[in-house]
């Protein structure tokens, strides 16, 4: 696994905690409700590292994706939100569009924004 897939996770890892931040801090004092815009920055600086060499639709879709997943757990964990069997199969069906996704990509060449191989 190269390291952009790293970044990627940690992209997604710092995406959960802001998302389930930003429900915390929901009553707290405006000054603390900075904090998830600045790990929400900081995810967005962590996914464009991770551009440089995975393509567009793959990161975006495992990051957003694996988001959705991981603040699902952490909302049934932390809040407790219903995971109930309808939502564990729409979960499952986001993971699975992940995977039919990133084998669709297969191993093509990754260009520039100028459309050159990086």
């Amino acid at each position: 696994m190269s390291s952009h897939w790293f970044f990627l996770l940690a992209a997604i890892a710092v995406e959960i905690v802001a998302t389930a931040a930003l429900k915390s801090v929901v009553s707290a004092p405006w000054l603390v409700a900075f904090l998830p815009l600045a790990l929400i920055g900081l995810s967005f600086a962590l996914l464009s590292i991770a551009l440089r060499v995975i393509p567009l639709a793959v990161a975006y879709a495992v990051w957003e994706g694996l988001g959705i997943v991981g603040i699902a757990v952490v909302g049934h964990l932390l809040f407790g939100e219903h995971l109930t069997a309808e939502r564990i199969v729409a979960l499952a069906a986001i993971l699975a569009g992940i995977l039919l996704l990133e084998r669709g990509v297969g191993d093509a060449p990754v260009r520039t924004a100028q459309g050159r191989p990086a």
